[in-house]
């Protein structure tokens, strides 16, 4: 989109209307809506707890009814009931056991405080009617006392509550009886909240005078209390219960507001995912306008200045019966006319500097042949020189013979050497047809190690074959035998003189494989990278008493690389091996 276009203004004017209203959200959703959801979790408590209240005062509910609204009450609010004297005794609870001792007195267990997290297993699967108990704690004081347990014990095992001996005011005793009757909550459902309850009535009774008197006049208490632990926010809430018994009796309840911030975090990630929804919509509506607004004169600009960098292929999609689809049509035609031309051009050009490119490389490979032949020319033509001089001098017979030797056999090496130039000229400029055939790889190298009998002798070498079964190739066999012959001497002039020569014939992958190694002295990896071209030798003083012209493993690579032929050298533990893979073999 252009700084200035139609597109960009447009553009401008719906983000900035999305992100007001997004920001008013936001800042509504942060401020205000916290302080909104506390004030309406605790007037809904309140009108809940009153109604229990009501309920309770006036329906003269026993144990059972009393348990099951007293969980009803905790499941639907996420809250935590109990009911307590003015002192902070249990009364009524709805959870409890009952054991009947040997005199036939049956003694009121609380459970509502002793459950929690560890020991609610235990108590699930231990206490079954009929079963002998003993339970560890301190009675209420009351005229019907209630037992808070600290311990309870059958006769395998014990279990211990939430609350501790040295925090009690009252006398630690026992009572042992057999279990009566059993009243427990849903022990599932039953969470670690429930030690923040006995932590909630520890901070909070005994209660102050002021308490008691609000509570006296028939008023509810509601305050925000912080577990000190876990840093969770509670709405703790204590209401009179208006009967008309001996004592007042008290309803406590503890509702976490951990769930106001749950949500509170919820609807941050809501309105962050929503932020990046209006982004996307954002960019929508502006690919949407710019189509509808822009897109054509865009699109035409766009081809334009394609034209004007000399590229021709791209073309206006615009197809419109009005003015900008006419332009467009005139547009396409006008850069189809001019894009054949210069195409034209480029392949007249392009043929040029081919042909030119390979006149060039023909030249340097000239001037490359004659230096490289004239610098291997010149050794054994300064060796005839300088014997033949010595011959003209007039030598002693005992040295004549020997002079002619040497003469005759630094011709043969010119002559080898001028016919190997020749054929590595032919190969290179791929004036050579290859007669390909069927070529039985073991067959050829046994002719061919015949044909080298007197050098294997020589160092006393011996050639061994290692081929499981008859290999055959698809190639021209005077070159393959050229490229073997070229290799198995290159072998046996950089032997151990007493070793093997181990050649090795395989079919890994369904390609064929020839492997000639030898026992020598290994190449370094800087000279590996060189072996391949032309009066190329390791170590040049050392190879020229080995014999050699430098142009047998040049000759090889331009015959393997006509056949479509990998080929490598890798040292051995031992020496030196080369390799050669005919393809689709």
């Amino acid at each position: 989109m252009r700084r200035n276009g139609v597109t960009m203004k447009l553009f401008l004017v719906m983000a900035g209307f999305l992100l007001l209203l997004y920001g008013t959200t936001v800042i509504a959703q942060l401020v205000w809506f916290p302080d909104f959801y506390q004030h309406q979790k605790i007037s809904s408590i309140k009108k809940k707890l009153t109604k229990f209240e009501q309920q309770y005062s006036t329906g003269h509910w026993n144990d059972v009814q009393l348990a099951k609204e007293t969980g009803k009450f905790m499941r639907q609010n996420q809250s935590h009931l109990v009911i307590l004297t003015n002192t902070g005794k249990l009364v009524n609870d709805p959870f409890h056991i009952v054991l009947l001792q040997e005199d036939g007195k049956q003694v009121n267990i609380s459970l509502s405080l002793f459950i929690n997290s560890e020991n609610a297993g235990w108590l699930a699967s231990h206490l079954k009617y009929g079963q002998q108990l003993t339970v560890t704690g301190s009675a209420s004081g009351m005229n019907d006392p209630m037992v808070y347990p600290l311990k309870i014990k059958d006769q395998s095992s014990v279990v211990s509550g939430t609350e501790d001996f040295q925090e009690l005011t009252e006398p630690v005793e026992e009572w042992s009886g057999t279990l009566k009757d059993v009243v427990l909550p849903n022990l599932g459902t039953w969470s670690q909240r429930q030690g923040l309850l006995v932590q909630a009535l520890d901070s909070r009774f005994p209660l102050s005078t002021e308490d008691q008197l609000s509570l006296a006049n028939g008023k509810m208490i509601n305050e925000e209390w912080t577990d000190s632990w876990s840093g969770v926010r509670n709405v703790l809430t204590i209401a009179p219960v208006h009967s008309s018994g001996p004592q007042q009796q008290l309803i406590f309840s503890l509702t976490s507001l951990q769930e106001m911030r749950e949500a509170s975090e919820a609807t941050q990630l809501f309105y962050a995912y929503f932020g990046i929804a209006a982004f996307v919509l954002i960019v929508f509506l502006s690919l949407l306008l710019s189509r509808i607004v822009t897109k054509p004169l865009l699109a035409l600009n766009h081809v334009a200045k394609k034209m004007s960098t000399l590229d021709f292929t791209v073309k206006s999609p615009i197809r419109r019966n009005d003015e900008i689809g006419s332009l467009s049509n005139s547009l396409n035609a006008l850069s189809t006319t001019l894009g054949q031309t210069l195409e034209e051009l480029r392949q007249a050009n392009s043929q040029m500097r081919t042909d030119m490119e390979m006149k060039q490389r023909i030249e340097q490979r000239q001037r490359e042949f004659f230096a490289d032949a004239s610098h291997e020319l010149k050794t054994p033509i300064s060796i005839i020189k300088g014997y033949s001089e010595g011959l003209k001098d007039g030598v002693s017979e005992s040295k004549r013979e020997r002079y002619i030797e040497i003469i005759a056999d630094e011709a043969v090496k010119m002559e080898t050497m001028v016919e190997e130039m020749l054929d590595l000229v032919r190969l290179e400029s791929q004036a050579i047809k290859l007669n390909t055939d069927a070529v039985a790889l073991g067959d050829m190298i046994e002719d061919i190690a015949g044909r080298l009998g007197p050098q294997l002798k020589e160092k006393e070498l011996e050639v061994v074959l290692v081929s499981t079964t008859e290999q055959t190739v698809e190639g021209d066999r005077s070159k393959l035998e050229q490229v073997i012959y070229n290799m198995m001497m290159n072998a046996i002039r950089h032997a151990v003189p007493k070793t093997d020569i181990m050649i090795e014939i395989s079919r890994p992958e369904g390609q064929v494989r020839i492997s000639i190694e030898n026992q020598g002295e290994q190449i370094s990896e800087a000279e590996r990278q060189y072996i391949w071209e032309r009066f190329y030798r390791v170590e040049r003083s050392r190879n020229r008493k080995m014999g050699g012209t430098g142009l047998g493993l040049a000759i090889a690579k331009q015959i393997l690389d006509l056949h479509g032929c990998s080929y490598g050298v890798e040292n051995t533990p031992d020496g030196v091996r080369f390799y050669i893979i005919f393809p689709n073999a």
